[in-house]
């Protein structure tokens, strides 16, 4: 290994997140384009541990946008469901959990259906928020008491509809508890291509950048062995017990940055203690009951096209001693990792 010039090393702490999603195009109450920071999402799947969830500050890809990730900022789980009216006269009713409104006209104002809805014993102020995309269409999306809830499907009657299909249908944009909103950054632009419909997210375990400034990172690999005797005399030797690598990290505490504009913005310590902002981080390790570990990850880009790109992965990470320097401002960390050495690539 040459020597490294730390002014030119990134290092990072990662968690495990992992999963896919597929972009809810046209069907949804906005299609992407240029400029959103939204999009709808739906068929989650893979997530660790069988979750639901996306959680804020986790990064992804999306296929149709040449962007190399987006970083959550904010998310959804509420249940959306989409109400359409094909008539050009009457009215109609909802029903939620047993209790049915009045009548709603066939082209009812947003205002009016959201009216009809809190009139309802079972829906109070703030419960539901009622957006109209389109004359005789509205997305009910359920807040309040029946946020991230999986709610019952609404069931319409028809009461003196005319003209056209004469039909109302219900479907269930993405069910209560599952994230179907994710807000990202950066924005979606054209140059970089915009998703299609259907177009898969990959999800990317969420990271913090840490500079070192004047510290540095170290590392051990140690190896044991058995030197076995024969009447006293060394005889041969044996491979021991594995041993896991050692880590020592230094760096200043003032400066840590995610890519997400501080919409989410744990520190250091939030990452490796999984505390604050970081409590809903994933662990890297893929076994669900052993102890929260990150992985860390060293980026070295020299600036001449000369030398080759290093990447190091410190896979399972788990700090055992935190020593902070409040006049130096920074902090030592020192723990081991569940390998025997880093994975190491260069291109």
């Amino acid at each position: 290994m040459a020597q490294i010039e730390l002014r030119n090393t990134t290092i990072y702490l990662k968690d495990g997140f992992t999963g896919t999603a597929a972009v809810n195009g046209p069907g949804a109450p906005a299609a992407p384009a240029n400029g959103n920071t939204t999009l709808y999402i739906d068929t989650i799947a893979n997530l660790p541990d069988s979750g639901t969830v996306v959680p804020v500050g986790a990064r992804f890809s999306v296929a149709g946008s040449t962007e190399e990730f987006y970083t959550v900022t904010a998310t959804d789980a509420n249940e959306n469901q989409k109400v359409v009216v094909d008539a050009t006269s009457g009215n109609f009713t909802l029903t939620f959990s047993g209790q049915t409104t009045s009548n709603i006209l066939y082209n009812a104002s947003a205002n009016d259906v959201l009216s009809a809805l809190e009139a309802l014993s079972n829906i109070a102020p703030g419960d539901v928020v009622v957006t109209s995309p389109v004359a005789s269409s509205w997305i009910i999306k359920f807040a309040g008491v029946y946020a991230g809830v999986n709610v019952p499907v609404l069931t319409a009657t028809d009461v003196d509809l005319m003209g056209g299909g004469d039909a109302i249908t219900i479907t269930t944009l993405n069910a209560g508890g599952t994230t179907g909103i994710i807000t990202f950054s950066p924005a979606l632009a054209t140059a970089a291509g915009i998703p299609a419909d259907n177009a898969v997210i990959t999800f990317l375990p969420a990271r913090i950048e840490i500079r070192i400034g004047e510290g540095n990172l170290t590392w051990t690999e140690a190896r044991e062995f058995d030197y076995v005797l024969d009447r006293g005399n060394l005889d041969t030797v044996r491979q021991g017990d594995e041993q896991p690598l050692e880590i020592q990290l230094e760096f200043l505490y003032e400066f840590y940055t995610n890519g997400s504009g501080g919409a989410w913005d744990p520190s250091p310590i939030d990452f490796l203690k999984r505390v604050n902002e970081g409590a809903n981080l994933e662990s890297s390790s893929s076994d669900p009951c052993e102890v929260f570990s990150v992985d860390i990850e060293v980026v070295y880009d020299p600036p001449c096209g000369s030398e080759l790109n290093e990447n190091y992965v410190f896979p399972d990470f788990r700090y055992e001693s935190l020593e902070f320097n409040l006049q130096d401002a920074t902090i030592s960390v020192s723990g081991k990792c569940n390998a025997t050495e880093p994975t190491v690539t260069r291109a």
